[in-house]
């Protein structure tokens, strides 16, 4: 037959419109969430007409948010790292999908393409190549592999073929005229003979789905009653029929599939169940929609063919229905039926295109290209097959760019005004020339597209004119090289020495000529990445001095080290990403420093005039130094002020390679710490330790520059001959035991004699030894309290010895009886719970400790969250004499042992909310039993204010401090 017009003939018997409005259910969604897919049902051919929403990287997610895209760039890192090495493209495992890949490049970058039709199917795990071959499996014929699952009958009922949905629910056809013969199966197609008069059934496996051929072998068939309505039943699914004459179903449970229109052909010029002959046509059926059936008026279709051509056709002719279950993503539209949609994945491979007698049409290939949002698209090139140059002369074929408007519109609907530039001109093969691969640069294309969910090319004629008609295969592919700029580079730091970034108004202080920088860079494609780290003097912006780049390696951290850089200078660095084939997004801001790798002088010190010095009593200091200097550190040793200055304590020295301390907050063991004063002198408030005491500064810069320390004597005029005088302990309680007689009676009087009414007494509770004696002083025997562990209760006074919140000195004489096997034992503790605590400890390490904080009586732990003065050495079963200082001024706890005013441990301790008054009484061998004290104690004492080395002595001599 010739290739003459003939009009349109489908008819419905329902408006198109979908009478269930309102009922929302899911597109069939076969290939993980990427493509809407189409499916069989009965009479029709049902492909994707809509664009689903876009889906990420074309792989499935069971994984969502950050996680999923952890996953994905670990599958990327994976792939990169093994094509470089073995110089392959790999798939990134996670982004395959039956029509879409992922792989990594060994040069780095990224390659997407995306089918037309499904290329390979998930099997156990693995990706496999499609192949529709039929095999026999549980009762059905099935194809080996498919991203379509389809099946077919093996006869004997009248159970034609079964598709499946997205939600895994089967879709079944029967067929209404009797039951079924045995198949004969040869490859992808089951042939049912004479299932009617001269009728035979092809079922044929495509790679998108299914298509049932119906092969018409006499005039007399197709003019039957029978083929007036032909049809197979669906069901568990409703038809509608959408405005492209395509057909949506809506499955039971809600999930819903499309189709497109049937076609037919006879089989002049050598043409098969496959595909027409030559140039011939494929034309149109006559069809009804029905709520279940999609009805083929066969006899109607000739007779309007023969009509419109004016001549017979040639048996046997071919109606095929094309049913399918995958995405259909290429079709063409014709004038010559301009509302006939081809948009149906048949039997038939051929796409058409190009004028002949009253043909003319153009060639549609669709393809997501959501995976590429964000991408830097190096290239794209669309590669599909000319069958065959059906009609000469020449015309070129032009590829541009179209849409988008939804696939598988027919000539009436196409939009024309959608098409874009020309991208690429090709001219493959010679007029009736065979199969040839065809490939267009469409680069521009997809550079103009990317970002859009879907992405349209359209083939046509250079000359619309000129009568040339073309075939292409219906399986084109989109080829995309792609690169994800790496992202902007954060986080500028100095990693040696550990600073922060400055500005070009205030830089980085470095006291290094080699500084190494870090930044942290990453990359959409977790693969390989770079960094150029610049350096330029801060005068010239514009003149590199040195470039730094670590080479390509794993995302994350990265650091560059400029050497041989001048003191004094200012400098300033910046760092971007790079991949070797894209710069990063942006930079980092620019990172200012000045080299300073000067010591600052000794700081001037300044005493006030007149001023009074008092152990234990604050002295305000007025100290300088140069412009750079960023704070100072400073300590008080209960010595007098000599030369050669002694070193730095460890936890008081400060390092170019450190980071600078918190001068406003830092609180090391042996030192303290004060920031300079943005403008003027800096105060610091110091107290004398002892009657000759000195205090010790040293100063360090913004680059931690430390200077060497200097002294200042804390005693009038320092002179050594007029001493810091004694602090007033007048105030304080003593209970001199010692000096009492044996037995002790249960309520001891407070021992300083000028305390008067204020006095507190020392309360022996009965279940305590009243009458032990010891050698404290041989070969003096004394009565001493005993806290002998077990039942009995704490040897206490009613009220509280100091408010602990000013300086106090607490001393007393104990005798250990054991270590503890854990923790400490409290041998005294004043106030604790709510009103902080004052303690006084022996601990398993065989040290006293002498603490200030928040621990509280009533708990189990035998370790203190309170901040303590540890050291000293605990002898069980000798006497020795303790004294803790809280040194309020002076910021620091004090634990000395026996007759020495050097202490033996020092903590430095800010009053905080922990330590409060703690208020409550004194307490020895306190509660709870577990880590109570067990041993021997004798002539405690308790005072507001700081003892010097003359108190101490009368202390350790069994006499009292007070005033004589």
């Amino acid at each position: 037959m010739k290739l003459p017009h003939a009009p349109h003939t489908a008819r419905t018997r329902r408006p198109a419109s979908d009478h269930r409005e309102g009922r929302r259910g899911r597109r069939l969604t076969l290939l993980g969430g990427i493509c809407a897919a189409a499916i069989v049902l009965g009479g029709g051919t049902l492909s994707a007409t809509a664009a689903p929403p876009a889906a990420g990287l074309g792989a499935e997610k069971t994984l969502s948010g950050a996680s999923f895209r952890s996953v994905q760039q670990a599958a990327i890192a994976t792939a990169m790292s093994t094509a470089q090495a073995t110089g392959e493209p790999v798939p990134v495992e996670g982004m395959i999908t039956p029509t879409q890949q992922h792989l990594a490049m060994p040069d780095g970058t990224m390659q997407y393409e995306a089918s037309t039709v499904p290329v390979r199917v998930e099997q156990d795990s693995e990706w496999v190549p499609v192949d529709t071959t039929l095999t026999r499996v549980d009762g059905w014929l099935e194809p080996i592999a498919s991203a379509a699952p389809v099946r077919f009958s093996l006869g004997g009922g009248n159970e034609l073929a079964q598709v499946q949905t997205e939600s895994g629910e089967w879709v079944t056809e029967t067929w209404p005229y009797g039951t079924l013969p045995a198949p004969t199966v040869d490859g992808d197609t089951a042939t049912y003979a004479n299932v009617l008069p001269d009728v035979d059934l092809k079922m044929v496996a495509t790679k998108t789905g299914q298509a049932s051929v119906y092969v018409v072998k006499t005039e007399k068939a197709a003019q039957s009653g029978t083929l007036d309505d032909l049809h197979v039943l669906i069901r568990d699914a409703e038809l509608t029929t959408k405005p492209n004459g395509s057909v949506e179903a809506e499955a039971a449970d809600g999930s819903q599939i499309v189709a497109g229109q049937p076609l037919w052909w006879d089989s002049s010029e050598g043409g098969s169940f496959r595909e027409p002959g030559a140039t011939e046509p494929v034309l149109p059926v006559t069809h009804d929609i029905g709520d279940d059936r999609v009805a083929l008026d066969v006899g109607a279709s000739v007779t309007t063919q023969e009509k419109a051509s004016g001549q017979e056709v040639t048996y046997p002719i071919f109606i095929d229905p094309d049913w399918s279950a995958g995405i259909q993503a290429s079709w063409y539209t014709d004038a010559a039926y301009p509302n006939q949609s081809y948009l149906n994945a048949s039997t038939s491979d051929v796409l058409r295109m190009g004028r002949y007698e009253n043909f003319r049409g153009n060639i549609f290939y669709e393809f997501i290209i959501s995976p590429l949002a964000g991408k830097e698209i190096l290239g794209a090139r669309l590669g599909a097959t000319q069958i065959r140059w059906a009609s000469c002369p020449n015309s070129p074929v032009q590829v541009r760019a179209f849409g988008p408007q939804s696939g598988g519109f027919t000539w009436n609907q196409q939009n024309h005004s959608l098409w874009g530039p020309v991208l690429d001109t090709q001219n493959p093969g010679s007029c009736s020339s065979g199969p040839e691969a065809v490939g267009w640069n469409v680069t521009a294309g997809v550079q103009a597209y990317v970002g859009q969910t879907w992405f349209q090319l359209g083939l046509a004629p250079q000359n619309e004119t000129v009568v040339s008609r073309r075939h292409f295969s219906r399986a084109a592919t989109l080829t995309v090289s792609y690169n994800s700029r790496p992202n902007a580079t954060t986080d500028p730091v100095f990693v040696s020495p550990s600073r922060q970034c400055g500005t070009a108004a205030a830089p980085a202080m470095i006291g290094q000529t080699d500084v190494t920088v870090q930044v942290n860079q990453t990359d959409p494609d977790p693969g390989n990445v770079d960094v150029n780290f610049h350096i330029m003097k801060a005068s010239a912006l514009a003149t590199s001095l040195q470039w730094k780049h670590p080479g390509l390696g794993a995302q994350g951290l990265k650091t560059a080290t400029f050497t041989g850089l001048t003191n004094g200078e200012t400098y300033a660095w910046y760092a971007r990403g790079s991949d070797w084939v894209h710069d990063g997004v942006a930079p980092t801001a620019w990172c200012y420093f000045t080299v300073d790798t000067t010591k600052p002088a000794v700081p001037a010190v300044t005493a006030p005039t007149g001023a009074t010095y008092t152990v234990g009593t604050r002295v305000d200091l007025s100290v300088s130094g140069a412009s750079d200097v960023a704070g100072y550190v400073y300590w008080v040793t209960p010595t007098q002020l000599s030369t050669p200055a002694p070193p730095v304590p460890a936890d008081g020295t400060v390092s170019v390679n450190a980071t600078l301390p918190a001068c406003a907050t830092a609180l090391t063991q042996n030192v303290r710490w004060a920031c300079k004063a943005p403008a003027g002198a800096t105060t610091l408030s110091v107290a004398p330790t002892d009657t000759l005491s000195t205090l010790w500064i040293s100063a360090y810069d913004k680059a931690g520059n430390q200077s060497a320390a200097t002294g200042v004597p804390l005693y009038p005029g320092g002179n050594t001959g007029t001493p810091a005088a004694a602090a007033d302990l007048d105030a304080g309680h003593a209970w001199q035991v010692t000096q009492m007689s044996t037995p002790l009676p249960n309520t001891i009087p407070d021992s300083n004699p000028w305390i008067g009414a204020g006095g507190i007494d020392l309360l022996i509770p009965e279940t305590s030894s009243t009458t032990s004696t010891d050698l404290p002083d041989p070969p003096i025997e004394t009565p001493v309290l005993s806290t002998a562990g077990g039942t009995a209760m704490e040897v206490s006074t009613m009220y509280p010895a100091v408010n602990a919140m000013n300086s106090f000195t607490f001393n007393v004489w104990v005798k250990t009886r054991y270590l503890p096997a854990s923790g400490s034992q409290k041998i005294a503790m004043q106030g604790g719970g709510a009103s902080g605590s004052v303690q006084l400890q022996v601990t398993s390490a065989g040290t006293f400790a002498f603490c200030l904080g928040d621990y509280s009586v009533n708990s189990a732990s035998t370790t203190p969250t309170s901040n303590c003065a540890t050291g000293g050495t605990a002898t069980p079963g000798s006497w020795q004499m303790l004294t803790g200082i809280w040194d309020a001024t002076n910021k620091q706890l004090r634990l000395l042992v026996g007759n020495s005013i050097t202490p033996v441990a020092v903590n430095s301790h800010i009053n905080g909310a922990g330590d409060r008054s703690a208020s409550g009484p004194l307490v020895f061998g306190p509660a709870p039993m577990t880590g109570r004290f067990e041993g021997l104690i004798a002539n405690p004492v308790m005072v507001p204010g700081v003892v010097n080395h003359i108190q101490l002595a009368r202390l350790n001599a069994f006499e009292l401090p007070f005033t004589d």
